[in-house]
């Protein structure tokens, strides 16, 4: 496997659209810090901040197939590009108002409704963008090093979005937002662009281009593969990293210390796991990989409820994120890109982000219900659908001989 600086620097727009999606994933990471701030600032009320994120939710989930639909009938280019400039120009907006000190409650709603519509669309176009970059034997690396920046931008946007919003306020890092979105849209002019879609345009036409996409992942055993997975995890990790490691942390100290060395232990082992998939390739058995997987996560969180030292529960972390970086942050877009059609990419994208929209607010529910009880359960309750797919997928011959690049 060659360095991935050869990878860079042998296909020029990859290495400028990753830069310039990497300074907005970054920007972005800033901006829920600088968000959430902003709410509770201005209103003191959590439950105004939850009304803030539900406004970004509702838009993103009812609108996610229609984005799918779109990606492939104008190709991800266009859609990144006016998704950026929409969500840069509200961006703008917001942060002037903040700084003027008129900002209103209403005005965080209609950001985050745009935000979200807009992440509606630029979710499926993100994912399809990859194979207009890079050859189909490029891929794998490609989305190694593409999810290093990932995790290396949300691992500083956070501490830059608090220093910006610590010492020039909110609308400081609102405006550098703006300035990465912004910056990211030229950016991503490099993006191939591709023939537009052919038919009418019309709603009717569109309805019907949703209904092929959903046809293509019932018909294909292989997306509902992946579909079993990313609903797995998404009820075991939603509700464990939003309310499951928060209680977990306070059982070790009072101290907010506590929660940082489990989130930093994760965040590492993920940097750890991309850096080194980028490095060394991918396993060809990814069948065999991403069972083992889903049994190893549902043992980890089993034991991250017996653990006693916040230490002990940051190692399990990062070993478990070195092996989901591999599994599934690599291998799983991989995977999907080079089994799926080009011209149904977007459409089968948004299908599988559904779970992740649906089953999120569910998993945090259920597992708040649970761990209100016991923690001990509550990290049980978490194991379940990742210990019940792994054992779903060890019986599955094509799941057990699937391979990561398809071949």
């Amino acid at each position: 496997m060659r360095s991935p600086f050869i990878l860079l620097k042998q296909y020029p727009n990859f290495r400028r659209v990753l830069f310039g999606e990497g300074l907005a994933m970054a920007g972005e990471a800033a901006f829920s810090i600088a968000l959430a701030w902003l709410v509770i600032s201005e209103t003191g009320s959590i439950v105004a901040l939850a009304g803030v994120l539900l406004a970004q939710a509702i838009p993103r989930g009812v609108l996610l197939l229609l984005g799918g639909a779109l990606t492939d009938r104008f190709s991800p280019g266009r859609v990144m590009l006016v998704c950026h400039l929409v969500r840069a120009g509200a961006m703008a907006l917001v942060s002037t108002l903040s700084f003027t000190g008129t900002v209103q409650l209403w005005q965080l709603y209609v950001l985050s409704a745009i935000t979200g519509t807009a992440s509606a669309f630029f979710a499926p176009a993100s994912e399809a963008v990859l194979p207009r970059l890079l050859p189909g034997k490029d891929l794998p690396q490609g989305n190694a090093v593409q999810g290093a920046v990932a995790q290396a931008a949300f691992i500083a946007g956070p501490m830059v979005g608090g220093v910006l919003t610590g010492w020039g306020g909110a609308g400081l890092a609102i405006a550098v937002n703006a300035l990465t979105l912004t910056f990211a849209a030229f950016t991503s002019l490099n993006i191939p662009r591709g023939p537009i879609g052919s038919g009418s345009g019309s709603a009717t036409e569109v309805i019907r281009e949703i209904g092929l996409g959903l046809q293509h992942a019932a018909r294909s055993h292989e997306t509902r593969i992946v579909l079993l997975v990313i609903s797995a995890a998404t009820l075991s990790y939603s509700g464990l990293f939003a309310i499951g490691l928060p209680m977990l942390a306070t059982s070790f100290s009072d101290s907010p210390i506590a929660l940082g060395i489990l989130v930093s232990g994760w965040g590492a082992g993920q940097l750890l796991g991309t850096v080194a998939a980028a490095v060394t390739g991918l396993p060809q058995r990814w069948g065999l990989l991403i069972i083992s997987m889903t049994l190893v996560e549902g043992i980890a969180f089993a034991l991250l409820g017996l653990t006693t030292e916040p230490w002990v529960a940051a190692s399990i972390l990062a070993l478990v994120g070195v092996g989901v970086a591999y599994s599934t942050d690599v291998a799983l877009p991989t995977f999907i890109q080079t089994r799926t059609p080009s011209h149904l990419l977007g459409r089968v994208s948004s299908v599988l982000e559904l779970p992740r929209v649906i089953l999120e607010p569910v998993s945090i529910a259920l597992l708040g219900l649970v761990l209100a009880g016991s923690l001990q359960w509550g990290f049980l309750a978490a194991a379940a659908p990742v210990l019940i797919a792994g054992a779903l997928l060890s019986f599955d011959k094509k799941a057990r001989t699937l391979t990561a690049e398809g071949a």
